[in-house]
C-alpha cells in the first residue's frame, strides 16, 4: 500500500541556510502524488516507463488526443527506482503539478531550481541537485540504521537517466550501479512486509536565490509485498 506523506513533517534548507545552516519545515509539496506502480521486467527499461506505449502516461496522453479532454495534470514528474535481482523491478512514483508555471517561473526559489532541473539541458545539474530524504517509520533496527534519515544526493553514487517531454519528466535511478546501494536495498527487501518507509524528493538549493528549499513530493510505502 502507499499514501502521500505531508511535507511539513520534514525539514529542509532555510532561507539563509548557506550562512546559518538552519533547516525549517517544508511548505506543502509542490506536486501531488498521483499513483505508485511496481513493474516486474526481465531487463531494466532505462528508456523509461512514461515513454512506453503500454504504460499509464502514454495511455493517458493517447486518451487526451482522442477525446480532447485533459486527463493528466499540466506536468508529471516520475521517479523510477530500478531494483536489480533475479528479475528487475521498476518502482515508479508519479507526481503531478496542476500549474506548470510553478516550476517554470524565475520569480520563486522553487522555480529557480526547478526550471533548469525539469526543462534545462544539463544532466550534470540534475544529478547534482536531486535529493532524497528517507525515513523508516516502522521496521527492523538494522534496516533503520542502514537506511538512515539524512538527505542524500543520489546522483553522487548512482547512475541516473532523464527522459524529458513537454508534459512529463522521468528520472530513473539505477540502484544496481552502486554496490552499497544494492546491499541496503537487498537488506530492506528482506523485511519489506514489515516496513513503513517515507521517501521525500526535493531539489537542493545550491544558491541563496534557490532557498528556502521545498519538497517536490513524497510517498509512504506500507508493508511492501
Amino acid at each position: 500500500a502507499w499514501s502521500e506523506t505531508p511535507a511539513a513533517k520534514f525539514k529542509v534548507r532555510g532561507t539563509k541556510y548557506l550562512q546559518d545552516r538552519i533547516k525549517v519545515p517544508s511548505e506543502a509539496s509542490a506536486f501531488h502524488l498521483l499513483c505508485v506502480d511496481l513493474v516486474k521486467v526481465n531487463q531494466p527499461i532505462f528508456t523509461g516507463l512514461c515513454s512506453h506505449p503500454n504504460e499509464r502516461i502514454q495511455r493517458a496522453l493517447a486518451k487526451e488526443r482522442e477525446t480532447g479532454l485533459r486527463i493528466l495534470p499540466d506536468f508529471v514528474f516520475a521517479v523510477n527506482l530500478c531494483v536489480p535481482g533475479k528479475s528487475y523491478y521498476h518502482w515508479v512514483a508519479y507526481f503531478g503539478v496542476d500549474d506548470i508555471q510553478m516550476i517554470k517561473t524565475q520569480e520563486t526559489p522553487l522555480g529557480r531550481v526547478a526550471n533548469p532541473f525539469f526543462f534545462g539541458p544539463s544532466d550534470e545539474f540534475r544529478s547534482k541537485v536531486f535529493k532524497l530524504i528517507p525515513r523508516i517509520v516502522e521496521g527492523n533496527f538494522v534496516v533503520k540504521k542502514a537506511v538512515g534519515s539524512k538527505p542524500s544526493i543520489l546522483g553522487r553514487k548512482l547512475k541516473q537517466y532523464y527522459i524529458q517531454n513537454e508534459r512529463f519528466m522521468e528520472l530513473i535511478v539505477d540502484i544496481g550501479s552502486d554496490c552499497m546501494a544494492q546491499r541496503i536495498v537487498k537488506l530492506a527487501l528482506g523485511y519489506a512486509k514489515t516496513l513503513e518507509v517515507d521517501m521525500m524528493f526535493l531539489l537542493e538549493g545550491v544558491h541563496p536565490s534557490m532557498l528556502p528549499e521545498r519538497i517536490l513530493g513524497g510517498v509512504r510505502m506500507i508493508n511492501i509485498d
